[in-house]
């Protein structure tokens, strides 16, 4: 008798799972209707409860007491992985925080299921770590370890570009050289793929990543905006510029918290005393002193995607600082993340080049998936580096663990 299975695609900034039994897949509702989980965790002081995905923001936002943290697999593959971090009266191992959120899945797909779920695929990145081949075996090994103490028994792993192929495969009727393109929250991922029908003959010919995805157009974003507004990159009183440190701690999710400490709080002072403008500083420390870091995060992605689909933006900020508002345009977008994507093209070319040793022009298909494949300027870039290639979008947000799902079910469905 065959025992129910499912992919999980744990993202950066967002999450799904498939689930499946014998031969029937299918994506898991995981957040009432909604097949996407928001990667992250609020733990709630004043319940004493965990929330995860969109009720974890909206309670964060709501400005319930409590510690919101996102872009939780960024911290795979980094020194943080073996630290610890203070939650309420108590300090919790990062690996542990991970579990909670990846043995919360488990749980809504097992619901979904009827079953419980010991069999899973794993998405993976193809680089957690750039240019350092023992820190990503690591990460690797470190999520195994993590799915393990959730209850999984028997763990598979996968690329990410590879499991959109699958579900890109799917629905091929002829044979296609095609370079997938998935572009997460934290890394952009590459393969190049002789496919065929489904069912038929498939060859890998190249993988490649680079750790830049959404989280870190978020970054450019943040610093090329709001961050102004508090000071970055304004003079101090002596001439020099204001240090970044902390402007690029406040703009990069999962390093927020750490700003929260009487320490942060002393040095912040002291720059706001030699600022040229103290009413740019003073927003700072009313940032910090409120715990806003991750509202304005919020407010700044909520812009991103805002002006990918129009023109204009306003991020309304008044809650921290009377009047404060920043529009945000289309051109000031693609300005901010311009540097960034053009890496993400060449880590793409290279790829096909370099790795797969083809030319640009025998990619016949670009099939891109992945939430960022929808900011402005990205496609045309794309299509500058593969002018041949015809342009097919996946489920953006969900093509990954489609495949994941048929991935296990290909282990596991007999």
């Amino acid at each position: 008798m065959s025992r129910p299975y499912c992919g999980i695609d744990f993202g950066t900034s967002n999450s799904a799972v498939c689930a499946g039994l014998g031969d029937h897949v299918r994506l898991v509702p995981v957040e009432g209707d909604a097949v996407t989980l928001p990667s992250a965790i609020f733990f709630n002081f004043e319940t004493e409860e965990v929330s995860h995905g969109r009720k974890a923001i909206a309670e964060y936002l709501d400005h319930y007491d409590g510690r919101l943290m996102r872009a939780l697999k960024s911290i795979l593959g980094s020194s943080l992985i073996g630290e610890t971090t203070q939650v309420g009266n108590r300090r919790k191992d990062f690996r542990a925080i991970i579990g909670i959120y990846i043995g919360e899945l488990k749980a809504r797909a097992e619901r979904f299921a009827g079953h419980a779920i010991d069999q899973v695929v794993l998405g993976r990145p193809v680089r957690f770590v750039d240019h350092d081949d023992v820190a990503d075996a690591r990460a690797e090994a470190e999520l195994r370890g993590i799915a393990q103490a959730q209850g999984f028994r028997e763990i598979a792993f996968e690329y990410e570009p590879l499991a959109a192929a699958r579900d890109y495969q799917s629905g091929l009727q002829q044979a296609e050289t095609v370079l997938v393109v998935d572009i997460g929250g934290g890394t952009s991922d590459f393969s190049v793929v002789e496919l065929g029908p489904m069912g038929g003959d498939s060859r890998i010919l190249a993988n490649g990543g680079v750790h830049i995805g959404g989280t870190d157009f978020d970054t450019r974003l943040s610093l090329a905006t709001v961050m102004r507004d508090m000071g970055y990159r304004t003079p101090l009183k002596s001439g020099l510029e204001m240090p970044g440190l902390y402007y690029h701690q406040l703009s990069t999710w999962h390093l927020i918290n750490f700003l929260y400490t009487q320490k942060t709080m002393t040095g912040v002072r002291q720059l706001h005393h030699q600022a040229a403008d103290r009413s740019l500083t003073q927003r700072l420390i009313s940032t910090i002193e409120h715990r806003a870091g991750h509202e304005i995060a919020s407010k700044v992605e909520q812009a991103k995607i805002a002006v990918s689909d129009g023109e204009l933006a306003r991020m309304d900020l008044t809650g921290i600082d009377d009047g404060w508002t920043h529009d945000v345009t289309r051109d000031a977008l693609i300005g901010a993340i311009a540097a960034d994507v053009q890496k993400v093209v060449d880590a793409a070319t290279d790829t096909v080049v370099t790795r797969a040793g083809l030319p640009p022009s025998r990619i016949e298909t670009l099939f891109m998936t992945g939430g960022s494949t929808g900011l402005p300027g990205f496609e045309a870039a794309m299509r500058a580096a593969f002018p041949q290639a015809r342009v097919h979008y996946g489920d953006r947000f969900a093509s990954v663990a489609s495949g994941l799902g048929l991935a296990a079910k290909e282990r596991y469905g007999t």
